[in-house]
């Protein structure tokens, strides 16, 4: 049997190295970050330089896979942009092939030889994201959910060990970004702004009712009236899920 941390670079994740370290949970066989290419810098910042040297410490290998998609771009943004399309919440194929896929490549070795335990960073503020593996090979496990951790003690062992915040992980492009994520992303990687913007506009040449918000394009969207109330509820202490019953 094989422990196999699937790391996602935000606060859960790290919070995981962080517990390892600490001795509250046990150490994994093997981290592997499945990298989508569309991460912020400060998230490839954090992984380089605090993540991998602390799993070198505690003498974790630390894998980077990316996906392997024949004929289209090594990364999800070159992938999308050739297809004139954009990842849309109503369908996860993006994280299909861009995560699992590559993660589950890269562990096809261990196929009918050990079962691999792939450990998911969620904790119990979003314990309804929990589920199965479909793979009879592959155990889905989540440590923060046996210990009954939330997002919050995952924070307080990071900050513990004297590890700085990873940032909110996802790409910068993602349609499940919330409000306040694409003002920081407007505001401190105008750069990235401005792609994401640019590949919305591609893809809406093919699809034009297609958006990276589920309403208006993007650029108009952040210019709208209408943020007021909703940046408003984001702002609310505690809501770190997007899950407010409202």
């Amino acid at each position: 049997m094989v422990d196999v941390l699937s790391y996602g670079g935000g606060h859960q994740t790290a919070g995981i190295l962080a517990l390892v370290k600490l001795g509250k949970l046990p150490k994994p066989d093997i981290i592997i970050f499945a990298d989508t290419g569309g991460e912020i810098p400060e998230t490839y910042h954090h992984i380089k330089h605090y993540a991998m040297p602390l799993a070198d410490e505690l003498g974790i290998p630390f894998q980077i896979v990316t996906a392997d998609i024949k004929g289209k771009g090594a990364t999800l943004y070159e992938y999308s942009w050739e297809k004139n399309w954009m990842p849309q919440p109503f369908s996860r194929s993006c994280s299909k092939s861009f995560n699992v896929e590559p993660i589950n490549r890269a562990l096809r070795h261990y196929k009918g030889k050990e079962l691999v335990n792939m450990w998911i960073g969620i904790s119990i503020d979003e314990a309804r994201r929990r589920k199965d593996s479909r793979l009879k090979w592959i155990n889905l496990v989540y440590p923060l959910l046996d210990h009954n951790l939330t997002r919050a003690d995952c924070d307080e062992a990071i900050h513990s060990i004297g590890m700085p915040m990873p940032p909110k992980s996802g790409c910068f492009f993602c349609p499940f970004n919330r409000t306040s994520r694409w003002r920081a992303i407007q505001k401190h990687t105008p750069d990235l702004y401005q792609k994401a913007i640019a590949l919305e506009e591609n893809a809406r040449q093919v699809y034009p009712n297609m958006t990276l918000t589920g309403k208006a394009p993007l650029k108009a969207y952040l210019e709208g009236e209408q943020l007021a109330w909703e940046e408003l509820l984001e702002a609310e202490e505690g809501c770190h899920t997007g899950y407010c019953f409202v």
